[in-house]
């Protein structure tokens, strides 16, 4: 069986109706001069950027351009704006458009990204590399907190205790059993919605000299040309849940975790595996039905939040955390696991130390300063 094919970035089918291109002004903050000069010189380098993009990208980057490229190109229908290329103050007014909607940062920083990265690859001036951005930047940034989508909100936790909860509530049905292997491989793995999904019967590899497993993730978000050997731990008692499931749905090769009760098709193409949305919609499912008090903010990443938490409390380091989720550096692994660390801060350790003493000790000068 073969890795799927890749997806197509469909940059260029919504700009058929663009009919000219606006005179451009030099610019000398452009990271390189722009070469286009017809819509027909921005559609075919348009068309020759996509298909390397998509190709070279993994499959979650592409679809997140593609979405936040649909949504630019909606706002220029509604507007009449043109997509290409826009001015300074056009990116501006689509992002506070975007910020009046609810929009949260994360998401406006991919549609800032987007539109910078369509105009550079169709050889136009990126109107986020214009001297006069930044001022726009910040201001948008201040709406942003004072409209609360500075704020990033953090998906629940699946922590070991969690997930044990809601494998003592799975019964023995092909749904289960696929639900109790996808849950557990998320918690050892600390695999992503999209690494899940991407799961391939090969991908699983076995040390007969230990009897160990481990899980081979090709591509990540952080390895997206999959130059970095990525293996993740997994544990026995997931390769028994594993087993059962294939067992039950007669896989032996391809992706592990599919739909149950038929393939669905999309655009006439069958499925062979669990979308990444999916992801969050079982977890939060199986979390609601074994009574967990977090189920409504469980995501498709509330596995990898717990399993962090869960080693940065039985004392892993960092570096350990961020070996073991596959993370590109500690930034994110420190913001997860916040909660885990605040009881073992400078702080926790001086109110130990300050505990430790005798009455006596702890009774001198200072003590109520």
């Amino acid at each position: 069986m073969t890795e799927p094919t890749t997806l197509p970035l469909r940059v260029v089918d919504a700009l058929q109706d663009l009919t000219a291109v606006p005179a451009i002004a030099p610019n000398i903050h452009a990271p390189r001069p722009a070469l286009a000069a017809s819509v027909e010189a921005v559609l075919e380098r348009l068309a020759s950027w996509s298909a390397d993009f998509a190709e070279g990208s993994a499959p979650a980057t592409v679809k997140a351009v593609r979405s936040d490229w649909t949504q630019y190109l909606a706002w220029c229908e509604a507007t009449g704006a043109t997509p290409l290329p826009a001015s300074v103050a056009q990116l501006e007014t689509f992002l506070s458009a975007a910020i009046g909607k609810g929009r949260k940062r994360a998401t406006v920083d991919r549609y800032l990204y987007t539109v910078g990265l369509v105009h550079i690859a169709a050889g136009l001036p990126s109107p986020s590399k214009d001297p006069d951005w930044p001022v726009k930047w910040k201001k948008l940034i201040r709406r942003l907190k004072t409209t609360g989508g500075h704020a990033r909100k953090q998906a629940g936790e699946l922590d070991m205790a969690g997930i044990e909860t809601i494998l003592a509530s799975l019964g023995d049905s092909p749904r289960d059993l696929r639900d109790a292997a996808l849950l557990s491989m998320a918690s050892d793995t600390l695999c992503r919605e999209s690494e899940l999904v991407g799961i391939w019967v090969e991908h699983l590899h076995h040390n007969r000299r230990r009897n160990t497993w481990s899980l081979h993730v090709p591509f990540s978000k952080t390895n997206q040309d999959g130059a970095a050997p990525d293996y993740r731990f997994v544990s026995l008692e997931t390769i028994a849940r594993v087993r059962a499931w294939q067992a039950a749905a007669n896989i032996t090769e391809g992706p592990l975790f599919r739909p149950t009760g038929g393939r669905p098709k999309v655009n006439g193409t069958s499925i062979d595996s669990l979308l990444p949305q999916e992801v969050a919609r079982i977890f939060r499912r199986r979390a609601k039905v074994a009574g967990l008090e977090n189920a409504g903010v469980i995501s498709g990443h509330s596995a990898r939040i717990g399993s962090a938490n869960d080693l940065a409390e039985h004392g892993a380091t960092g570096t350990q955390i961020q070996q073991a989720g596959g993370w590109k550096t500690d930034r994110m692994v420190t913001y997860y696991t916040r909660r885990s660390t605040a009881g073992v801060n400078a702080m926790a350790d001086l109110r130990s130390r300050r505990a430790a003493l005798s009455p006596e000790d702890s009774s001198g000068p200072g003590r109520n300063d």
